[in-house]
């Protein structure tokens, strides 16, 4: 502790306490029990200064402190006396009734001294502390239970402690002795306890004591206290920032300069339209640190627009805490930062692994628990993420809290939780779990929906938040049910969701499904009709009350199957969109009723529609396109190291080319390989959305485009299949859109239809190095090794007579090809 005699060392609503009071404190505490060394001594209380006297003075007698939560019950704090056996509990009076009960509970002796406010503010006359001790000594023990509910206690040593220090003092000047850092998280976590107490202070800076999270106290604290560092939780950013965009968005000219700041980029720009902000904070803050849990990028883009700077940390209670944190010179939405300094980051498997002085010595007399996570010297996270070509690590998710889906889809809660907490008027929370092999979102309303039943929450929900979501999400993204939930979702103390306590949440009457079972024997004979078309196709019960995408997850074939059957069944031309307007099942089968010119039910038939006669006209074929390929081939082969194999498994005659989708580049990446005569005989889809430009247009309708019409997808894999009676080829991305994450995505089906109708061949085509070319929303390509190789075809006569198990047998030999070592 760097010692700086009459500076104020804790400042507080009421009063200032001086390094040298603080020294003095410490040795006062230290006194007030008797402890061997290496015992364990509880701290159980509510931040105060009390706290910071406490965790000293264990030290200062050579014991390991072990911080609880204020708010545990009195079994929960029985667990860690059983579990740690520790001498003494240092509790507030707020808390000495628990711990009593406690003590009693575990059948222990532990002596329970409490911290009286006059223990905490008499005057003393007891010398200034020394504190000795052995960097390989352990000095906590955290306990944590994350989300999954199974205490364990993090045994850290004071090198552990100094190694985080030294990296944001030291190595990154983040605390130094004119900062004053405001204690709001509490102590007991390990973020809170090393970033805003013993960092502050070690580094001979100050704290400042927030009475409360609420934003008066907040905002007072900063002013009044001048702090400089503020360390929060992503709920808080949320909050702070939604108050102060409500009030730049009631006036136009604050809107108009708002988007001015966010397109210029410029931190100084920001911090000088924007610094009313900073004075109302007091005027010196200097940093927003956040912890706990991820930010939603777009809450850290706001910040940075308005000048207030946020650096992002990654970390955990076993690394004390952090493995990276962003460099105030280098802040990227969405990115962690760097390593600590002398820490090292690798990914293995797509878990982020790390070595050096931070990680923990282990779990409390849990030798197997720890060997399961520190191997050779690497701790196994259980997150996963990736390290930019910047070296941030950036996480995308946690192992344990992915969603694995019966079809072997991995879902990441948090990504889909963020676009519903997005719209703020209508959500309080949210948090997204599976029942039944479906996706949930359990939604907390707003108090301004309070006098509205969870019913009707629960339409405008389905109608203003996710028929606007599912409309852009993946198939096995899509939210299916919805569970009004009044009140808070259960979290930590460092805000992150519990997640094994949200099935219970699902539980209403002894049933997730709050729907009322609605009788329909009384419905008219079209519905009864297309209620057994659709659950023969979608093998699930259906209800009146039901809509095709929010409930029975149609995507863009299951429309045209439908358009196809109100067709030959009722004699109506619907298109999908039309089909997407209705509400429910029972409002399609109305409209039917209505307007329908015949009733003869007719099941689909794939090969009649594909082989029926048709005017349609396929795009022309210039020669500028084969021009193009040829002088691009040189460019991809010095740039990206372009590399192929396999192209001689192309079958004569017409083929369907499907090759995962990494990139904008990839249709490109794999014409390259193709012989001339190919080039001109192959033909290309896109999605009307991507075709709209007039010059576009041009290109696409004399470059073997075919414009996929997503209101009239029957009329497009007609067209696609008139190229392949015509002995053309045709490249199909079955995914139908480029991978956000580098993973393989649901596979379409609609390859499969043609493949089998036609009896034409599939030739999968696995593409590695693409994504990390060129991911999804970058305009450049960066330098990166691109492979493409050509897989056995896949005959469709070969396959089972089921357009399932021609997507599935493509899928499982792209799949197999990308896991295996490059």
């Amino acid at each position: 502790m760097i010692v700086c005699h009459n500076k104020t060392a804790i400042w507080t609503v009421d009063r200032e306490v001086s390094y040298t009071e603080l020294l003095s404190r410490i040795s006062d505490f230290s006194e007030a029990f008797s402890i061997g060394r290496g015992d364990r001594v509880v701290i159980l209380s509510e931040n105060r200064p009390a706290y910071i006297y406490a965790l000293f003075a264990i030290w200062k007698n050579g014991g390991i402190a072990v911080p609880i939560d204020c708010t545990s019950s009195a079994a929960d704090l029985a667990y860690v006396l059983k579990d740690c056996t520790p001498t003494v509990i240092l509790a507030s009076e707020a808390c000495e009734a628990v711990a009593r009960e406690a003590v009693e509970r575990a059948g222990g002796s532990q002596q329970v001294l409490v911290m009286t406010p006059d223990m905490e503010n008499r005057a003393t006359s007891a010398p200034q502390a020394k504190i000795d001790f052995d960097m390989q000594d352990t000095c906590l023990i955290v306990y944590t239970s994350g989300t999954t509910g199974s205490p364990k206690g993090v045994m850290l040593s004071f090198q552990n402690i100094y190694f985080n220090i030294d990296s944001v003092s030291k190595g990154v000047p983040i605390f130094t002795p004119d900062v004053r850092t405001m204690i709001l998280l509490p102590c007991h976590h390990v973020l809170p306890l090393v970033g805003s107490v013993v960092a502050p202070l070690v580094t001979g800076g100050s704290v400042a004591f927030c009475p409360s999270m609420s934003a008066p106290d907040l905002m007072k604290t900063m002013a009044e206290g001048q702090v400089g560092i503020v360390i929060g939780v992503p709920r808080l950013y949320t909050m702070l920032v939604k108050g102060i965009c409500s009030k730049i968005d009631a006036h136009w000219a604050t809107r108009m300069l708002y988007r001015l700041c966010k397109s210029v980029g410029s931190r100084a720009l920001s911090r000088l339209v924007f610094s009313s902000i900073r004075k109302k904070m007091g005027g010196v803050v200097k940093y927003f640190v956040c912890g706990g849990a991820a930010l939603d990028p777009a809450v850290a883009q706001k910040m940075k627009t308005l000048g207030l700077d946020v650096l992002e940390g990654y970390g955990m209670t076993e690394c004390a805490p952090m493995i990276a944190f962003t460099r105030p010179d280098d802040i990227t939405p969405g990115a962690s930062g760097q390593p600590v300094p002398g820490c090292e980051v690798e990914v293995r498997d797509g878990e982020l692994v790390a070595r050096g002085n931070n990680i923990m010595q282990g779990y409390y007399g849990r030798p197997e628990e720890t060997a399961a996570v520190v191997k050779d010297g690497w701790i196994y996270t259980g997150d996963l993420g990736y390290v930019d070509d910047k070296g941030r690590v950036v996480v995308t998710g946690r192992r344990k809290e992915i969603i694995v889906l019966s079809n072997g889809k991995n879902v990441n809660p948090t990504e889909i939780e963020q676009k519903l907490e997005a719209y703020q008027d209508i959500v309080k929370e949210a948090a997204v779990t599976e029942n039944n092999d479906a996706l949930v979102a359990i939604i907390v309303p707003t108090p301004a929906l309070a006098a509205m039943t969870d019913a009707q929450i629960e339409e405008k929900v389905k109608w203003e938040i996710l028929d606007k979501y599912n409309s852009d999400a993946a198939a096995y993204k899509k939210i299916f049910n919805v569970k009004i939930y009044r009140n808070d979702l259960p979290r930590t103390r460092l805000d992150k969701i519990q997640r094994f306590k949200l099935k219970s949440l699902l539980v209403s009457d002894g049933s997730a499904d709050t729907q009322p079972e609605v009788i329909d024997e009384a419905m008219s004979d079209e519905y009864k009709i297309i209620k057994k078309y659709i659950e023969s196709e979608k093998v699930c019960k259906v209800r009146p009350t039901d809509h095709i995408e929010l409930d029975l997850a149609f995507d863009s074939l299951d429309k045209v199957g439908l358009q196809v059957f109100l067709n030959t069944s009722f004699g109506l031309d619907m298109t999908t969109d039309k089909l997407s307007e209705f509400k429910s099942v029972a409002d399609i089968a109305d409209f039917v009723a209505e307007t329908k010119t015949k009733m003869h039910v007719e099941k689909i038939d794939w090969k009649k529609i594909l082989r029926e006669h048709t005017t349609l006209k396929l795009p022309q074929t210039w020669i500028t396109g084969r021009i193009f390929i040829a002088l691009s081939q040189p460019f991809f082969k010095l740039y990206f190291k372009l590399r192929g194999k396999g192209a001689e498994r192309i079958p004569d005659g017409p083929v369907i080319i499907a090759p995962n989708h990494q990139s904008f580049l990839d249709g490109l990446f794999v014409m390259s390989f193709l012989k001339y005569r190919d080039i001109k005989n192959t033909y290309f889809y896109a999605k009307e959305q991507h075709i709209r430009r007039p010059f576009i247009k041009f290109m696409a309708a004399t470059h073997n485009v075919i414009v996929m019409d997503m209101s009239n997808l029957k009329e497009s894999i007609q067209k696609m299949g008139e190229a392949l009676k015509k002995k053309k080829n045709i490249i199909i991305f079955p995914e139908g859109t480029r991978t956000t994450d580098g993973k393989l995505g649901e596979f379409k089906k609609t390859f499969a239809i043609l493949s089998k109708e036609l009896n034409v061949p599939v030739v999968p085509v696995s593409i590695k190095g693409a994504f990390q070319a060129m991911p999804k929303g970058t305009m450049l390509p960066r330098p990166h090794k691109v492979q493409v190789e050509f897989l056995p075809p896949v005959y469709p006569k070969q396959s089972a007579e089921s357009y399932e198990n021609i997507t599935k047998e493509v899928y499982d030999s792209i799949k197999e090809n990308q896991e295996a070592e490059s």
